[in-house]
């Protein structure tokens, strides 16, 4: 009896998380019985432009690295309603700590990076901003407003959020951010 109990609560539990997260699908919705068009037309969404890989790379260079940073802080836990103090602080240490240890070490080197930054972190940090983009080597993109999943936006919603982004950050940047 207390395992057919057991059973119907984990059967209620994992329905409900997938009423939550929008991902309860009928029967004949199931991936592996989606046709080869389907599955190419959802992840061509999604496919790369052309190479842009040089013939040949700068001063004799064989390789290329890039260097980006997530600078989410707070945001992954706002955008998932969980206030939690301890996920907080784990959002203040970036901000902080991490970012300057971080700029230290490519200022050794010399180094220029990429910092992708929901908007509501830039408002929450100003302080960080400013020290990314102070030495004028760095640049700054969006990462959404408060790092919303874009996958569960309306089309609208996902324009307004990242017209919204793009000013925010400009303003606390002083320069537009140069890509998504």
């Amino acid at each position: 009896m207390k395992k057919n109990g057991f059973i119907i609560v984990l059967s209620v539990t994992i329905f409900s998380l997938g009423l939550l997260f929008g991902q309860e699908q009928k029967h004949e919705d199931q991936p592996w019985e989606w046709s080869l068009e389907k599955v190419k037309s959802l992840v061509g969404n999604v496919r790369a432009g052309k190479d842009l890989t040089p013939k040949t790379w700068p001063n004799g260079a064989r390789v290329a690295v890039a260097l980006s940073f997530d600078f989410d802080v707070e945001t992954n836990a706002l955008r998932d309603k969980n206030i939690s103090p301890g996920l907080f602080s784990q959002g203040e240490y970036a901000a902080r700590a991490a970012i300057p240890r971080i700029l230290s070490l490519l200022d050794k080197y010399d180094i220029a990076a990429s910092f992708f930054v929901p908007a509501v972190s830039a408002l929450l940090h100003p302080e960080a901003m400013k020290a990314i983009v102070s030495k004028g080597r760095h640049e700054v993109g969006m990462h959404g407003w408060i790092h919303e999943r874009n996958a569960f936006l309306s089309e609208e919603t996902e324009r307004e959020l990242m017209k919204k982004s793009f000013d925010t950050l400009k303003e606390v940047v002083g320069r537009p951010p140069v890509g998504i």
